[in-house]
């Protein structure tokens, strides 16, 4: 499974790189949505973990393009909206997490996707 992982915060960002490299996944990162979709015309990502706000580009917006140009990727947005809040979104988007979001919970729900056949 590749995946892709885009948040504007720095330490996030170090986290994930380290659970990724832990698990073995073969992961990219971005700081924004503009940086993902440059990463998303060069390379496809089964899914994409993006937080909803983002400057420059946000998460909405990344997953409606995405979905134009990567239609089979996958997007679970991280919020620390409660999820009602995140309504009419784009196909892509599978799930919407909820932060802080524990790593073995993200474990979790890859292997779920995983075995639903979503990817």
């Amino acid at each position: 499974m590749k995946f892709l992982f885009v948040d504007d915060d720095p330490n996030l960002i170090l986290i994930f790189k380290k659970w990724a490299n832990i698990k073995g996944y073969d992961a990219k990162f971005a700081h924004n949505g503009f940086e993902a979709l440059e990463l998303i015309q060069k390379e496809f990502f089964n899914i994409i973990i993006m937080d909803i706000d983002m400057p420059i580009l946000d998460g909405i917006t990344t997953a409606e393009t995405l979905h134009k140009l990567a239609p089979n990727s996958k997007v679970l947005i991280l919020t620390g909206l409660h999820p009602k809040h995140c309504q009419n979104l784009p196909q892509n988007i599978v799930d919407v997490l909820l932060k802080p979001i524990s790593l073995s919970e993200l474990s979790n729900k890859l292997s779920h996707l995983q075995e639903s056949q979503w990817l």
